[in-house]
């Protein structure tokens, strides 16, 4: 439900729309029902279910967290981020390793502890028996882990940028004490190159400059609040 309504959405934002498929869109966009939660009685918390009827959770997935991603509903600079991060406190499986998506979740919901813990486990969970490093131990499938590789790769770089429409989120859920030189792309045809050494920014190119004015220097700022909080 969660990836009906994004995606949805992300069609119906489309310039230049037939009036047909406008409408197509719109009526099954009315059609689908909002995403199952629950609101916790004692203190009126609000967090999202995987459905509003279930028998046994079998699986080693947090489904209800789709919404955080890969259907970026909620996060960064979107509405309600702490129903999301109830929803996140409340997951019924914690924990990293293969496909596990625990880190980009963390690091999509500003959580950097969270984001950190992870990525650096993942990254010290070489195979013993490989002689490149870079061969992850699988945990389940096989060897070297490209499942594991992924989510480092999508972890550290939604730690490092995000963007909401035209916002560009700048190190959300980056430590304090981790120096880092990156160039990432963002939409719009839009690069973005940081130097960001003993917790201050030292240089930041947005390519086209037009960009630079979506970036918002304050997400720092509120990104070191939410997490203190």
């Amino acid at each position: 439900m969660a990836g009906l309504h994004w995606v949805i959405a992300g069609l119906l934002a489309v310039n230049g729309l037939q009036d047909a498929d406008k409408k197509a869109w719109s009526e099954l966009q009315g059609l689908l029902p909002p995403l199952p939660s629950r609101v916790e009685y004692w203190n009126k918390k609000k967090y999202l279910i995987p459905a509003l009827q279930y028998d046994v959770l079998a699986n080693w997935e947090n489904p209800e967290l789709y919404a955080v991603f890969s259907y970026r509903l909620f996060g960064v600079g979107k509405p309600d981020l702490d129903v999301a991060r109830e929803t996140y406190a409340r997951r019924l499986n914690k924990g990293t390793g293969c496909w596990r998506q625990d880190a980009i979740q963390a690091a999509m919901l500003g959580l950097t502890d969270d984001a950190r813990t992870y990525v650096a486990r993942n990254c010290a969970n070489k195979h013993q028996h490989s002689r490149f490093p870079g061969f992850l131990y699988h945990g389940w499938d096989w060897i070297p882990d490209v499942d594991q590789g992924g989510v480092i790769m999508i972890a550290l770089q939604r730690m490092l940028l995000q963007w909401d429409g035209d916002r560009i989120l700048l190190l959300p859920a980056w430590p304090k004490d981790w120096d880092v030189s990156f160039k990432l792309y963002a939409p719009k045809r839009t690069t973005v190159e940081c130097v960001y050494r003993g917790g201050k920014v030292e240089s930041l190119q947005v390519t086209p400059q037009s960009r630079h004015k979506d970036v918002n220097p304050m997400d720092l700022k509120s990104a070191a609040e939410a997490e203190s909080r």
